[in-house]
């Protein structure tokens, strides 16, 4: 009972002198004085952070009282930028743009396979193509992205076709010709060094023979219908010419290619000829021999007002646009001078497209005549070679 009036006296004892309603040195009991003194201190002393206990127990109290939720497409975005944020080795950047930028270029070329000409990706499929020959380091390589490109054009061509886009069908049909040829060339070169190299030429041989005769086929098919007919002619002149000879399997499958491409271009060339009298513009009917009378009677009946129609026109306040004799604002013959010059246009746009696909046609065959060229070449070679050395002469250069 002693002790805990005396455990009360000193609290009573802190609080006063805690708030300034007494002071320390007034306490006369020298150890209650202290004891008051050491509180107070300790009090002062105390941190203002809660301790590791008491914040446990505010987050559980908080999370407690929190309702779980699913997330949401910001938190994912959230998480990925908070990611990114990170930091991260250079190598690892590197790495990870590559990867990237990769995959993009992969999507965009598998999108322009089966793109065409007027497709955007198209020049995206023309450089993918450009890059696979950069890339090929033997002539077995080289002959194979040949071969691979000339399907591809062959696709295209047929396509063209079947949508009634004759030209442009006869540009790809021709790049097909020069990409066979210069397939078979590149394998000339090995035929006589490797013994892989005639087993690839058979490959090629049979390829060809077997694209000529579903042209041929794809020619019937298109001259069934009347809006595709004019597509037929393209897949009959790749179907039409026969096996060339030569001394080689390659150096014939290159003349074979060499001489449609030649064909393709004359084709070309017969249509340009062909297309200015079908895109030709009308001349106009001369003027009728009835107009002059009339415009003389007429300008006979306003010869005697001639004097008023000044009047007139400053009563009204102004002038009329100049009218003709028959009374129109212009004659027939202007009309159709307007008409003749736009159809004069319309005809010079079309020939020079007409003269676009004569250069591309031409230029395939062009091609493929070098390429046909340079089949011959390794054999002509050393046959020169063997029969100066029957002669007993140096060998040709």
């Amino acid at each position: 009972m002693v002790g805990g009036r005396r455990h009360d006296r000193l609290e009573r004892l802190i609080e006063e002198v805690a708030r300034g309603e007494r002071d320390l040195a007034s306490i006369r009991d020298q150890r209650t004085r202290e004891a008051v003194r050491i509180a107070l201190r300790m009090h002062a002393d105390r941190p203002n952070e809660p301790d590791d206990a008491a914040r446990a127990r505010m987050r559980e109290r908080v999370l407690g009282s929190l309702k779980p939720r699913k997330a949401t497409l910001a938190d994912g975005l959230a998480a990925v930028f908070e990611l990114l944020a990170r930091p991260a080795p250079y190598i690892v950047r590197t790495i990870a743009t590559v990867v990237i930028t990769f995959s993009f270029a992969a999507a965009a070329s598998v999108a322009s396979a089966e793109s065409l000409p007027d497709d955007p990706l198209y020049a995206m499929k023309l450089a993918g193509e450009d890059l696979r020959l950069a890339l090929a380091s033997t002539s077995e390589d080289r002959a194979a992205v040949e071969l691979s490109i000339a399907e591809h054009r062959l696709a295209e061509a047929q396509r063209l076709a079947e949508a009634g886009r004759v030209d442009e069908a006869l540009v790809a049909s021709s790049s097909y010709s020069e990409h066979i040829a210069r397939a078979a060339a590149q394998l000339a070169q090995l035929e006589s060094e490797l013994p892989t190299t005639s087993a690839l030429l058979r490959q090629l041989d049979a390829r060809f023979t077997s694209q000529r005769a579903g042209a041929q086929m794809l020619a019937v098919k298109l001259n069934a219908k009347p809006e595709t007919a004019s597509g037929a002619e393209v897949f009959a002149t790749v179907a039409a010419s026969s096996l060339a000879p030569g001394r080689t399997e390659a150096e014939r499958v290159a003349e074979t290619a060499a001489n449609v491409a030649q064909n393709l271009a004359q084709v070309a060339e017969t249509r340009a000829a062909e297309a200015p009298a079908s895109t030709a513009p009308r001349r106009s009917d001369p003027p009728r021999r009835t107009d002059a009378p009339r415009a003389t009677e007429a300008a006979r009946t306003a010869a005697p007002r001639a004097t008023e129609a000044p009047r007139a026109t400053d009563a009204a306040g102004g002038s009329d646009a100049p009218r003709t004799a028959d009374g129109g604002r212009g004659t027939g013959a202007d009309k159709a001078t307007s008409g003749g010059s736009q159809g004069a246009d319309a005809g010079r746009a079309g020939a020079g497209e007409q003269s676009k696909v004569v250069e591309a046609a031409r230029r395939s065959a062009d091609e493929a005549r070098k390429a046909a060229d340079e089949a011959k070449a390794p054999k002509d070679g050393k046959h020169d070679a063997k029969d100066s050395k029957d002669k007993g002469g140096a060998p040709k250069k």
